[in-house]
């Protein structure tokens, strides 16, 4: 086949991951439902650190009350928890609390159970060319995300 038609392929490929079924996982997630926010949410910190409230309702593309709300459903539950800033009192950060790192330990784990049971369906040469093409893909998303960086920093530049 020809690149084109390879790519068109491939994306359709990737495109066809069911995003239902891992939602219909969330909603029987043990201890209760998990929606995107909660996820989002729980990615965010782990990603970020803690974070005060208004740079968490910022990520999140949502007002600070939402953020609260959202905030205060978390930690009833265990996933999140709220500390004041030692410098600033008046600051209140939002971290991941002992239930929401093990949340996303148990996806971790699960996610790597589940491609383990993915992966011994393929065939030798498939397992070859699929950890080719995903190195390869590894290098055109750093070398993507270098350029993106690289402009930033030049639009930065020019703005000053």
């Amino acid at each position: 086949m020809d690149r084109p038609t390879v790519t068109t392929a491939l994306l359709e490929e990737l495109a066809a991951a069911q995003p239902g079924h891992f939602m219909r996982h969330l909603r029987k997630w043990p201890g209760g439902a998990l929606s995107l926010v909660h996820l989002q949410v729980l990615f965010t910190l782990d990603t970020e650190g803690p974070l005060p409230m208004r740079h968490l309702a910022e990520a999140m593309d949502v007002s600070q009350a939402s953020a609260t709300g959202i905030v205060d459903r978390m930690e009833q539950r265990g996933l999140v928890e709220r500390l004041r800033d030692d410098e600033d009192r008046r600051v209140v950060r939002v971290a991941l609390a002992a239930g929401g790192r093990q949340t996303l330990g148990v996806m971790a784990t699960e996610r790597r159970e589940r491609l383990t049971q993915i992966l011994d369906q393929l065939t030798d040469h498939e397992l070859e060319g699929l950890l080719a093409g995903l190195r390869g893909m590894r290098r055109g998303r750093e070398a993507l995300h270098s350029q993106e960086a690289a402009e930033t920093a030049r639009a930065a530049d020019v703005g000053r």
